[in-house]
């Protein structure tokens, strides 16, 4: 999951939210910074960390879900 976005890094672009497949982050149009609506859909696919120009987005592989078995 996002396990945080580090703001004194963030310049506001966006583009966190525009690539996060899941709709995991909103943009707060006030503050001109993203931040984590639905942390708990995060699916950990590393987009947003990999897409920020400026590495500002730090994601959490560990889940504490296990994966469905294959019969």
């Amino acid at each position: 999951m996002v396990k945080k976005i580090i703001e004194d890094l963030c310049f506001g672009c966006g583009l966190c939210v525009d690539i996060c497949t899941e709709d995991v982050l909103r943009f707060d149009e006030t503050r001109k910074k993203p931040y984590v609506k639905y942390p708990r859909d995060c699916v950990a696919c590393l987009f947003c960390e990999a897409g920020c120009p400026v590495g500002a987005i730090e994601v959490e592989l560990t889940r504490g879900r296990r994966m469905p078995e294959v019969m």
